[in-house]
């Protein structure tokens, strides 16, 4: 059996990692996700040699990066759905005031990004990352949902590759 994905069956989960790598906190939905999106580049590198007629390329070194966009939705259930809790791995607060510059640093986090399972029962499809919080942009206005974009960007290859490959 066949079928499409669309945005209603994508996901956004994340989870906090130490420095050794290990979840500290369980994978958790960030919910009210409008939309992500993460794209891989690869720069290439010339082998060309004098005398070749034509340009000789190598592969080089792959990169990914990403973005999402959430509404801004807060839930009273701590288990729930939570794009605080995102914001709270990007922005970190001054301990003594403006220009402290002692701010604690950025954490890695991991994230899933997840097709759930289509209705022929392939199971969900999900692809995960190591990630930096790059960029975050929040946005306010009058009939509208309040929104926030993050960017990232990936530390290393993914981590999973889950069924996006049959």
């Amino acid at each position: 059996m066949s079928g499409y994905y669309s945005g209603k069956d994508g996901k956004l989960l994340l989870s906090k990692t130490d420095t050794t790598g290990s979840a500290v906190f369980t994978e958790e939905t960030i919910g009210q996700v409008q939309s992500w999106s993460f794209s891989q580049t690869m720069s290439v590198l010339e082998a060309t040699a004098m005398g070749d007629t034509d340009r000789v390329l190598k592969s080089g070194v792959r990169s990914y990066s990403g973005s999402c966009r959430a509404f801004y939705y807060t839930s009273s259930d701590t288990a729930g759905p939570n794009v605080a809790n995102l914001l709270k791995e990007a922005i970190k607060v001054g301990s003594t005031g403006a220009g402290d510059a002692t701010n604690e640093e950025s954490g890695e986090l991991k994230l899933r990004l997840r097709l759930e399972e289509a209705s022929d029962g392939t199971g969900a499809r999900d692809i995960v990352f190591s990630i930096l919080i790059t960029g975050v942009t929040m946005s306010s206005a009058v009939g509208e949902i309040s929104s926030v974009d993050f960017t990232w960007e990936a530390n290393g290859a993914p981590i999973e590759l889950t069924n996006f490959t049959d």
